[in-house]
C-alpha cells in the first residue's frame, strides 16, 4: 500500500493500527458474499448445503484482495473528507 495517495498526497499511514478497523468494514462485505451465494447456489440451483459452502468460501477467498481493498477505502472514508481532485 502506498504511503501517500498519488492524486491528493493524503497520508495513507495515517497511525500504526489504523486499518485494523477496516476489519468492520469488510466483514459485511463478506457476509454479504456469502448470502448472495447462499441465495443463488441454494435457491435457483438447488446444490448441496456442503457445496454451497464450498462455492462460498472458494468466492470469498478468491475476492479477498478486492474485499480488503475496498474495506480500507470505506474506513478511511469515515475519518478523512473526500475533497475531489485537486489541481
Amino acid at each position: 500500500m502506498p504511503h501517500h495517495c498519488p492524486v491528493c498526497q493524503q497520508d495513507l499511514q495515517i497511525e500504526p493500527g489504523f486499518y485494523t478497523g477496516a476489519l468492520w468494514t469488510s466483514y459485511p462485505i463478506t457476509i454479504g458474499i456469502m448470502v448472495i451465494t447462499w441465495l443463488v447456489f441454494r435457491t435457483l440451483f438447488e446444490l448441496p448445503v456442503s457445496w454451497v459452502f464450498f462455492i462460498g468460501t472458494l468466492s470469498v477467498l478468491v475476492l479477498q484482495p478486492v474485499i480488503m481493498r475496498l474495506g480500507r477505502a470505506i474506513w478511511i472514508n469515515l475519518f478523512v473528507p473526500y475533497q475531489g481532485r485537486q489541481g
